[in-house]
């Protein structure tokens, strides 16, 4: 049987929206918190690409898009405070980017996201399955051994989110660690570091090109469009707000604890890096370049550490995207855009459906992409951009509606400029920067993100055409 629900009863902070989520409720707000940990340290799947295209610059980029990220948890935090009922959190407000409720947009951010996050999971699988066959298992496949890992992280996801959570705090604290001994090294033995690989930051002598300033603009661009794929992470802990007891007095401290632990990872960590290794050294494997900190503060045992702990951080950072993706899916077919199989939950209270539709989908991109990371992360990065986009305007909609949860709290008059600024910055970068990644790679984001469209358009109706005895949803307010 199911655990408790805890879920009141629908009101008006649940009739705006065309369903709610059926998760049991059982979690505290720590647990929201492990998730967006889980993403902490994923500077390292591009810090070393970056590096080599702007240099040290590149600090300010994760810098300028963590501050980004931290400032758009604010509305998050209003929003799921207010509807904490929408499982996968972040991405489902956008049905109400039109005062009356748009299916299409809410189909298309929900999906946007789980198109944006899915692929993060083969990411962190590679990057983990290529250090361990390099220390351990030479002649093994990291592409078997991901699917490995992948196998038995979906499966303890299966078992529930109490499990999870438990797996996820210790190695929560993994990552704490290693962040501490990356930030304390240069401290530590300033005799090591040296802060003029840092500032003043200028780009390499040939990143401008012929086009100088515009043309390191656009690179710059080019780069603060994937950089916010990690750099944005701390609004992970959204999607479990459905999940966890009084959301309506929590979700504050959930998204701002979240977004400092989040900023001072993305903000100390390259600066660490590239005191300690310049950009030459940056650039080279993040194993490589995370196991010289370690060495440096703690000789051969801090480097095998840190090692170790990169591994866990980043089986972590796999776990909690799988945690945030299959309640994305959930959700989705709760509000009728997927059929009601993906929607299936089990006797633990784990959205079991949806995670085999992930666990399948994340086999076929560890088959198809294998250890080309960039370009998948790109490409995954128009759907993520898609749902800043639309966040903010569903935002400045739903400020106007006094439905929501009792109890829950309301930003001061900053917040609707703050939303203009946002949603402009974020089409900014997924115009401009994204453009920079080449047609094939964007045709690819545009193409995955609008085949959701005539699914949920059909399955809406097939679903209607099903059942025409029930009662029809009531009519949305403006």
């Amino acid at each position: 049987m199911l655990p408790k629900t805890g879920v009141p009863a629908a009101g008006a902070e649940t009739w705006l929206f065309p369903g709610r989520s059926r998760l049991p409720i059982t979690s505290s707000w720590l647990t929201a918190v492990l998730v967006a940990t889980g993403g902490s340290l994923m500077v390292v799947v591009s810090l070393g690409a970056m590096a080599a295209e702007l240099g040290n610059v590149s600090v300010w980029v994760w810098i300028a898009t963590a501050a980004v990220g931290g400032a758009q948890c604010l509305l998050i935090a209003e929003l799921a405070a207010r509807f904490p009922d929408r499982a996968g959190g972040t991405a489902q407000f956008a049905y109400r980017v039109r005062a009356k409720g748009s299916p299409s947009m809410g189909a298309l951010s929900a999906w946007c996201y789980w198109f944006a996050w899915t692929p993060g999971i083969a990411v962190n699988l590679i990057l983990a399955a290529t250090f361990l066959r390099n220390q351990w298992l030479p002649g093994v496949s990291p592409v078997v051994l991901a699917l490995g890992i992948a196998a038995v992280l979906y499966f303890v996801t299966a078992l529930g989110l109490k499990l999870s959570t438990v797996i996820n705090a210790v190695l929560a604290l993994v990552a704490v660690a290693v962040v501490l001994v990356v930030v304390l090294c240069p401290v530590a033995r300033p005799h090591s570091s040296d802060l003029s690989h840092v500032f003043p930051s200028t780009l390499p002598a040939d990143s401008g090109g012929n086009d100088g300033f515009w043309a390191q603009l656009a690179l710059i661009a080019k780069w603060g469009f994937v950089a916010t794929w990690s750099s944005y992470a701390a609004e992970m802990a959204s999607t479990v707000c459905a999940e966890i007891r009084h959301p309506e007095r929590t979700m504050k401290r959930v998204m701002s604890t979240s977004a400092i632990i989040c900023f001072v990872a993305f903000a100390a960590v390259p600066i660490a890096m590239f005191a300690l290794s310049g950009t030459d050294g940056v650039q080279k494997d993040p194993f490589e370049v995370f196991a010289n900190a370690g060495n440096q503060l703690l000789g051969p045992t801090g480097e095998i550490f840190v090692q170790l702990g990169l591994t866990a951080v980043l089986i972590l950072g796999a776990e909690t995207f799988i945690i945030g993706s299959s309640r994305t899916i959930y959700q989705m077919a709760q509000d009728g855009h997927l059929p009601p199989a993906f929607g299936k939950i089990n006797k633990r209270g784990a959205p079991v459906g949806s995670i085999v539709f992930d666990a399948v989908v994340i086999g076929l991109l560890l088959i198809a992409f294998g250890t080309n990371v960039v370009d998948v992360v790109a490409a995954a990065n128009f759907g993520y951009m898609v749902v800043f986009v639309l966040l903010p305007i569903a935002y400045l909609v739903l400020r106007k509606h006094p439905a929501g949860r009792p109890g829950s709290f309301r930003l001061g008059r900053y917040a609707r400029p703050l939303a203009v600024v946002l949603c402009a910055i974020n089409a900014a970068l997924l115009i401009v920067g994204g453009a920079q990644w080449g047609g094939s790679v964007m045709l690819i984001g545009l193409c995955v993100s609008l085949v959701i469209l005539p699914i949920s358009y059909f399955t809406r109706r097939r679903r209607a055409k099903s059942a025409p005895s029930e009662a029809k949803e009531p009519e949305l307010a403006s």
